[in-house]
């Protein structure tokens, strides 16, 4: 009955969110197949902005049937095993630390689709969706967050600290991950590895001097690492408005080059990744990207998000932006900045959901 379901919902995405895309994007790239669906298909990507870097991304991006229903499948697991926690959390059977990873999916998916499985990965404690992209299956993450010996750390690492193959995993202290993650980059272009590292962190560590101090000796030393801040606009459920100075993080890099990102659009994650992931692996040194996202519960369980983070949408302009997989903030605009539609905007009123 679950798998009945399950695929369901399947055909309902493909009919609505992919379907959409054939339609009103670029036409088709790939020969019709006789029941008159493309199994290929390209895409208009959210807009980039550089630092210190030309225009170097694509504006479109082709993706397959196949890989538009596996991003789409990745990315509803992680929702549902989110959602899943929450409820266990509520009952009880998850205690301690709970950061939730809702409405930052496209972010691990769109990455991991563009990097290798032996590259490293570091994130900060909000881990398990690079949990499940790093191909801990979901039956494990569960042990692990209800302290089960069946769990990927054998139930003694909870919520935040979570590893796998080539994953450092979560880490508690806040920013302490980006050194940690400089560190690994050493070790890699010591031993003359081909790979490189993803050193993950929120806007709320962008703040962090530990910080500064690793994109000082990455840039020293050019190490392959590529430092990502996962931009969800809240540090714990202070805005980032009201907590940096300058909220432009990809130009906080100074001398590193850097490039921002839409984090609610899968395929600009993935060619972005893409593009950045051969970059360092040639030895020109780090980058920093930024991804636009946004989280649709707050900090962790201790502020599920009744106030600080939901009452920041009321009165707030959406658009629904099909390829984005998403809502898009328009910032009092009436017009979409990536689509260009007003008809499908609409205000977020007191009391809904995102």
């Amino acid at each position: 009955m679950a798998f009945r379901l399950f695929a369901s919902h399947l055909r309902r995405a493909v009919r609505s969110q992919f379907a959409c895309h054939f339609r009103q994007n670029i036409g088709l790239v790939a020969p019709v197949t006789s029941r008159g669906i493309s199994q290929q298909a390209e895409f208009d990507l959210s807009p980039f902005r550089y630092h210190l870097l030309d225009e170097v991304f694509p504006k479109t991006s082709v993706a397959t049937r196949d890989e538009m229903l596996s991003y789409y499948r990745d990315m509803v697991t992680i929702r549902r095993m989110e959602d899943d926690s929450f409820a266990l959390y509520r009952d009880k059977l998850i205690r301690g630390f709970l950061h939730l990873y809702n409405g930052q999916e496209a972010c691990c998916v769109g990455m991991e689709a563009s990097i290798r499985p032996d590259d490293e990965v570091i994130t900060a404690y909000r881990a398990h969706g690079w949990t499940y992209t790093r191909g801990v299956p979901v039956k494990e993450i569960m042990a692990e967050l209800t302290g089960r010996t069946g769990g990927c750390a054998k139930g003694k690492g909870g919520s935040m600290h979570m590893y796998a193959q080539n994953f450092y995993g979560g880490n508690g202290i806040v920013g302490a991950q980006v050194p940690l993650g400089a560190g690994i980059a050493f070790a890699i272009q010591y031993r003359g590895e081909d790979r490189i590292c993803v050193a993950l962190y929120g806007d709320g560590a962008a703040n962090q001097g530990q910080v500064f101090e690793a994109f000082n000796m990455a840039k020293l030393w050019n190490l392959p690492v590529l430092f990502v801040v996962e931009n969800n606009n809240f540090g714990m459920g202070t805005s980032a408005e009201r907590a940096s100075a300058v909220t432009a993080y990809y130009t906080r890099g100074d001398y590193i080059p850097g490039f921002q990102v839409n984090g609610m659009d899968v395929l600009a994650v993935k060619e972005a990744t893409k593009w950045a992931a051969d970059y360092c692996r040639s030895g020109k040194g780090p980058l920093l990207m930024e991804l636009d996202t946004y989280r649709y519960y707050g900090h962790s369980m201790s502020d599920p998000g009744t106030r600080s983070v939901f009452s920041y949408l009321v009165g707030h302009t959406f658009c629904v932006v099909s390829h984005c997989l998403c809502f898009v903030k328009l910032s009092w605009k009436r017009r979409c900045p990536n689509c260009k539609e007003t008809t499908r905007s609409y205000s977020i009123m007191q009391g809904s959901h995102p």
